[in-house]
């Protein structure tokens, strides 16, 4: 009897060897796949149409990424919603800044006549003998990213103008000259939509002064919106955008969009707006046991705080408070701590931008810990030059 076999001829193997030999495997596209990839630019140059959002996505891959490309150009975008063409965006971070224990960067010390102590080499780590491990603290790494996030905050720009007007603020339960937006001058093409309506950037909005008050063509208005009433402090105060007087004829009131932090609409209120002081390149020097204060609420209610986000203190002028002063927030801590007398936790660094009597706004420029809520306590660290 003839024994059975897998293979009943041998031309089925040669079959397979002829097309090994004609395709290898090189062809099947594996090879490509390994091809190196271009590398991501240190500098983007902006075109006409793209926004943070669009880059974030075409060099992140997540268009929620956005925060850090505004995180590494403060120094060119005054406003994250707004680039403009020709400008030239970092994506990637600098090399870190030189950092001593007066918290200034090195390189600036001489501008605010910091005399650095002389470096002091540190000892070589003790060698354990141990095989590395995966779980073992690597040189670089998330230490050397929040050492470049410090940097930059220290590094941050004291003050600037959008958001010197963006910020908002609290009333301090004083009555306000408030002027009522009616919305937008130009009458909606569709009869189904309301007569009054939203306005964008250069298009004009319909205002009623307030009695007795007097405006004229060229005067500069802060829109917002009269939010929600904070207990002991008024209402928050969330600007949308500057306008300026174009007609006037009794308390009706013409005026034209010059710059847009949000919607415009109809409900809305208006008032003038303070002159904003440029300090230039000063910039603020260390203080010792500066003033305590503590957060008295986020401009905007969300569960996690997050980096450019707009914060209340309950200092002020009458503190001695001026725009481009730094605080850092602490952990606060209960009067049973048993950790009372070892130092706060820092939970992260907030630049001072618009100050009223009693309170001032700051927006938050590191975050390095969760806690950054109403209660919170906060210090002052850098203090700007009288």
């Amino acid at each position: 009897m003839r024994k059975r076999t897998i293979f009943r001829s041998s031309r089925m193997v040669l079959v397979i060897l002829a097309l090994l030999v004609a395709f290898p495997v090189a062809s099947s596209g594996i090879v490509s796949a390994q091809e190196p990839q271009p590398q991501q630019p240190a500098v983007h140059v902006v075109s006409p149409g793209e926004t943070l959002w669009s880059l974030a996505q075409r060099y992140f891959g997540d268009p929620l990424l956005w925060p850090e490309i505004y995180r590494l150009n403060t120094v060119v975008v005054e406003d994250p919603h707004w680039i403009f063409p020709g400008e030239e965006l970092r994506l990637q971070a600098l090399p870190p800044v030189a950092m001593d224990t007066t918290g200034i960067p090195v390189d600036e010390q001489a501008v605010v006549g910091v005399r650095p102590p002389p470096p002091t080499p540190a000892p070589p780590p003790p060698s354990t003998g141990a095989a590395p491990s995966i779980f073992a603290q690597q040189q670089g790494g998330a230490n050397e990213f929040i050492t470049n996030l410090r940097a930059d905050a220290y590094r941050y720009k004291p003050l600037r103008r959008g958001e010197f007007y963006s910020a908002g603020f609290l009333t301090e339960q004083e009555r306000l000259p408030w002027a009522d937006v009616e919305g937008a001058v130009d009458r909606p093409r569709l009869r189904n939509l309301r007569g009054s309506s939203a306005a964008q950037l250069l298009e004009e909005i319909r205002l009623v002064a307030p009695r007795g008050a007097t405006y004229q063509v060229g005067d500069s208005l802060l829109v917002a919106w009269l939010g929600r009433e904070v207990e002991g402090w008024g209402n928050v105060v969330a600007p949308s955008g500057i306008v300026t007087v174009t007609e006037v004829s009794g308390r009706q009131v013409r005026a034209q969009i010059l710059e847009q932090f949000g919607r415009i609409a109809d409900g809305q209120v208006a008032l003038p707006t303070e002159p904003f002081r440029d300090p230039g390149n000063i910039v603020p020097v260390p203080v010792e046991n500066g003033a305590m204060g503590q957060i008295i609420e986020l401009r905007d209610l969300s569960a996690i705080a997050g980096q450019q986000d707009i914060v209340f203190v309950d200092l002020g002028r009458s503190d001695g408070v001026v725009p481009g002063d730094v605080f850092e927030i602490l952990r606060a801590r209960s009067q049973d701590d048993p950790f009372a007398d070892t130092p706060l936790e820092q939970l992260g660094i907030m630049h001072v931008v618009f100050v009223r009597e009693r309170s001032a706004s700051a927006v938050l420029t590191h975050i390095s810990g969760l806690g950054i809520e109403p209660g919170a306590p906060v210090r002052l660290i850098l203090k700007m030059p009288s």
